[in-house]
This record gives C-alpha cells, sequence and structure tokens, in this order.
C-alpha cells in the first residue's frame, strides 16, 4: 500500500530525502504552502509532518479525509485541535528531543555574554569606541548557576556548568527526591535558589506554577546583582519585575530568548537596557538541531505506517469509532479535572485514585486514567507529558494510581470520581459526567456544583454570608474581567460556600491576592484551562 505524507512547511532536506527513499512512500513536499494550497492538498494526504507555521484546526481536519497521522516536528502543538484529530481517530505525534543540545548551549551562551558584556563591548568597538574599563565582567569560576526545571534542557545545562567549575544548584519540585540524587547536584527550594544564584535560567513550560516565577514582589528576595537567563517561555519572568530591577541594580544582567510578546513592541521596557541581551528565539535554531529533529520525526512517520508503532503520541488512537464516541467526553473530562486538582493542590499530592460509577465501569477505562495522570503532571511538565508517556513519568515521581469500579451511581448515569491525596495528609476531590456529550463537572469536595471544565476558572471559597458574591462581582468589574458564567454551592446555610466562575480574561498576579485578601474569601485559585 502506498502512503501519501505531506510536508505542509519548509523542512530539512536530507528528511525529505530519507522519507522519499522509502518505499510506498510518496512525498509531497514545496518548502511550504500558503492556506488554500494546503488545504487542497490535505484531502490525499495520510500523514501530515508541520512545524509552527501551518495550522491543523478543525477546518482543516474535515478536509483531511484519509489522515492517519499528523507530526509537530519539535515540541509545541498549539497549532493542532488536537481533540478535533482525536475525533477523527487521527494521530498526533511530537518530536521532543531534537533540540535539547542547542537550546542548553544557547543558555550558556547567553551567560557568557552577561558575564563578559560580550554583545555591549562589540557593539561600542563597532562604534569607534574603546571603553575597555567600562566592561569591567565576572568570572564563571565558583560562580553558583541556579536552574529551574531538570528535565532534558536543565540536566544539559547542569553538565556544561560544572564543567565551568561552577557550583550547580536546581529547583524541581515535581521531580522525585530519589531521581533528583542521581543529577549530582544540590536541590534547593525556590526561595533558596533565588537568594543563592549568581546566574538563574529556567527550563520549565510555562503553566499556572511557573508564570512570573520572578515577579516584582519576590524582587527583594534575589541576589544582589544575580543575572537571569530564559530560553524556555515568555512570562517565566514578569517583564516588567526584571525591568525594575535592572534599573535598581538588585539584577545585573538579563538574557532572554523568549518574551510575552514576540515580536516585541517599540515601546517594550526592556529594549532600552544596555545590560538586557535579546534574542528573537533561537533556542533550536541551529542547522543541528533542525537534523535531529527531522530525523526524529522522518523516523515516527516510517516506524508507525511500517511497524504500527507510535512514539510520542499525543491522544489516543487504537480506540475503534464507536468506543471514541463514547469514551471522549470522560477523557477529555478526565485531564481537565487532573488540571483542576493539581492546580487546587498546588501539586501537592502524592496519590491518585480514580472511581469510575455506573456502566463506563465495564468499559475501557486506561485511556481515562492517563488522561487523568496527564491533566495532573502538565502543571509541571508542559508538553514533555504525554497519553503514551503519563503513567511511567507518574510512576518515577513516586505518585501512586489506583482505581475502582462500581456499578451503581445516584444521580448520573455514569460519573467518575477523581481524588488526589496529598502529600501532607489533605484530600482532593472532585467528580464528573458526560452531558450532551460534553465533559461537565458535578461537584467539588462532595459539594454538588456543575460547570463545564474549560477557559479561565475562578475556583472561589467563602464564608456564606451575603454580599460575597456581589462584591467579587465588582471586584472583576473594577479590573475589566468579564464574567461568562457563574456557578454557586454551599455546604450549609452560614457555612462554607463555593463559587465557580468562568471569565473571559486571566486576573493579573497582584489583583489576584487582592482578590484573595477580600473579606469572607477562604481561598481563591485561577485556574486556565483555554
Amino acid at each position: 500500500m502506498a502512503y501519501n505524507i505531506l510536508i505542509s512547511d519548509k523542512f530539512d532536506a536530507e528528511g525529505v530525502k530519507k522519507l522519499q527513499e522509502q518505499k510506498d512512500f510518496e512525498v509531497i513536499y514545496d518548502k511550504g504552502y500558503k492556506r488554500e494550497e494546503f488545504l487542497k492538498l490535505l484531502p490525499k494526504a495520510n500523514g501530515l509532518i508541520i512545524r509552527s507555521a501551518t495550522r491543523v484546526d478543525k477546518e482543516a481536519i474535515a478536509c483531511a479525509e484519509n489522515l492517519k497521522l499528523i507530526i509537530r516536528a519539535g515540541v509545541g502543538v498549539d497549532n493542532i485541535d488536537i481533540p478535533e484529530a482525536s475525533r477523527k481517530g487521527i494521530i498526533v505525534m511530537n518530536s521532543p528531543g531534537g533540540n535539547s543540545i542547542s537550546t542548553a548551549e544557547l543558555a550558556i551562551a547567553l551567560m557568557f555574554g552577561l558575564a563578559r558584556n560580550i554583545p555591549q563591548s562589540d557593539a561600542s568597538m563597532k562604534s569607534g569606541k574603546w571603553e575597555k574599563s567600562k566592561f569591567l565582567g565576572v568570572e564563571l569560576n565558583n560562580k553558583t548557576m541556579g536552574i529551574v526545571g531538570l528535565g532534558r534542557i536543565g540536566k544539559e545545562v547542569a553538565a556544561r556548568a560544572r564543567s565551568l567549575n561552577m557550583n550547580v544548584i536546581g529547583f524541581d519540585p515535581f521531580l522525585p527526591e530519589e531521581t533528583l540524587k542521581t543529577l549530582d547536584i544540590q536541590i534547593v527550594s525556590a526561595e533558596e535558589i533565588l537568594a543563592q544564584s549568581d546566574f538563574l535560567t529556567v527550563h520549565t513550560p510555562l503553566t499556572e506554577t511557573t508564570k512570573d516565577f520572578i515577579n516584582k514582589k519576590n524582587l527583594p528576595s534575589l541576589k544582589d546583582g544575580i543575572r537571569l537567563i530564559n530560553c524556555a517561555r515568555g512570562g517565566i519572568y514578569n517583564e516588567d519585575a526584571l525591568a525594575e530591577g535592572l534599573k535598581s541594580g538588585k539584577i545585573a544582567g538579563v538574557a532572554l530568548d523568549v518574551l510575552v510578546q514576540e515580536p516585541p513592541p517599540p515601546e517594550h521596557p526592556l529594549l532600552k537596557f544596555e545590560n538586557c541581551l535579546l534574542t528573537p528565539h533561537l533556542g533550536a535554531s541551529t542547522g543541528d538541531a533542525e537534523f535531529a529533529v527531522a530525523m526524529d520525526t522522518v523516523n515516527q512517520m516510517v516506524d508507525f505506517f511500517t511497524k504500527g508503532i507510535a512514539n510520542f503520541a499525543l491522544n489516543f488512537p487504537t480506540l475503534d469509532p464507536a468506543a471514541m464516541k463514547f469514551l471522549t467526553p470522560y477523557i477529555t473530562g478526565g485531564e481537565k479535572a487532573g488540571k483542576l486538582l493539581s492546580n487546587l493542590c498546588s501539586g501537592d499530592f502524592s496519590k491518585i485514585e480514580v472511581r469510575f460509577n455506573g456502566e463506563i465501569s465495564g468499559s475501557m477505562t486506561q485511556p481515562i486514567m492517563t488522561a487523568v495522570i496527564q491533566g495532573a503532571l502538565s502543571i509541571s511538565m508542559g508538553d514533555e507529558v504525554n497519553s503514551v508517556n503519563a503513567p511511567y513519568l507518574a510512576k518515577d515521581r513516586g505518585i501512586e494510581v489506583s482505581k475502582s469500579e462500581h456499578s451503581k451511581v445516584g444521580g448520573y448515569e455514569n460519573s467518575i470520581q477523581v481524588i488526589f491525596k496529598g502529600k501532607k495528609g489533605y484530600d482532593y476531590e472532585i467528580s464528573y459526567s458526560s452531558i450532551q456529550g460534553e465533559p461537565m463537572i458535578i461537584s467539588i469536595y462532595k459539594q454538588p456544583v456543575e460547570f463545564r471544565p474549560e477557559g479561565i476558572l475562578l475556583v472561589i471559597e467563602n464564608k456564606d454570608v451575603p454580599k460575597v458574591v456581589g462584591a467579587v462581582g465588582m471586584f472583576l468589574g473594577e479590573h475589566g474581567i468579564n464574567i461568562a458564567r457563574l456557578e454557586l454551592s454551599r455546604d450549609s446555610r452560614g457555612g462554607n460556600a463555593r463559587c465557580v466562575l468562568t471569565v473571559d480574561d486571566i486576573l493579573g498576579p497582584e489583583a489576584l491576592e487582592q482578590l484573595r485578601k477580600m473579606d469572607h474569601i477562604l481561598r481563591a485559585v485561577q485556574i486556565d484551562l483555554r
């Protein structure tokens, strides 16, 4: 059988050649296509390789009558509608490992640039100046390098920093102690890494946990003269806080390969600082990295069509259409429930228990279990966790996963109860069901409340007294936040109540803190499920 493979973005020439050499592979490639051309080519495609330029949305998937596999040559899959692909039985993969070395080396290069003022002195020389005394640098020898995020890239950075005789310390609360011990570096807390690091680099996804890891509030906690590096995601460092730290001298230098808005607007506050080095998202921009990602992608495509192997699959390809139609809302709801609980407990959990109630208990439950685990781990691991590796990653982190099945269920034909057991002895619990083919949360902490797990949510616990909901509404209105939906519940009159709001925009960190300090508010958690 011949397989039609469409490569819709610019791709490494050796990768194209290797695919063309495969028996029974017909490769369509012309260094990228406009949207109209892409949609016209899709109906014939059995396999699709994309990079960041191609958008595989609902419209594109509707055109893909014969498509079996989409591979993103790289990590991020924001340009693929994975739920829609799953509904159509299309497997989605990424190739996450090929750019690790290039990104790690860029972080080290930026560290050198910060230490010795290389870009500034080069610009000075080219302007006809000789300012030797102005560009006094610092040695890396015996300095402390802090690494936040000790995955593939973080480990590569650590190895290179140790070879420079640097004191390497690390922070990663989501890796088990046993794993961290094998890294041969000192593991410290978030507070300690800020206070001790001469150089600090981050290699984590952007999640609610990592966003604004450095912000205006914790600026005073930084070691005086710290130099900061970010080759991961814009927003892990708050950019206004960086500008404030550079202006005051608290921060000696900043090097960013990523920004919240790319390219940055002309008025961006960091553009005016000579000791802020900026590069245009070059982490994976080496011929070596592009070649490695291309080879990984080609091997994945070949293995799938010739051996039936699905490496780095991000969805659930093995279910038959009837089972997929029934299970999809429960799979989607499981991932959302995992994300919700992981946010509610701030990642503090050591056990996951899933209870299946009703007819669903007799179905294939493993994809749902995997979805719950994937959602739980995604808050810390982002794109690194997927439907294939989620159970193994949970096991590596010492997270115990169990399930139970019950034929009886009250109130709903089927329901799934997800319980996270916290390391400090607390239990966090959510139940959900499927209503009209869509996942619906039906209770939090055994307290009935129905809401769709989608968009931006504010989950508020408060004392059950008058005017609280109105005060919250007024507060959000004053901050320009529109409320799309609102659901209320309470355990008893005058007891504790819960309010779940779906809002149109993210509430900033300072405003969120103000909300938490309002009268009668016991707890407020913001969760982005977009």
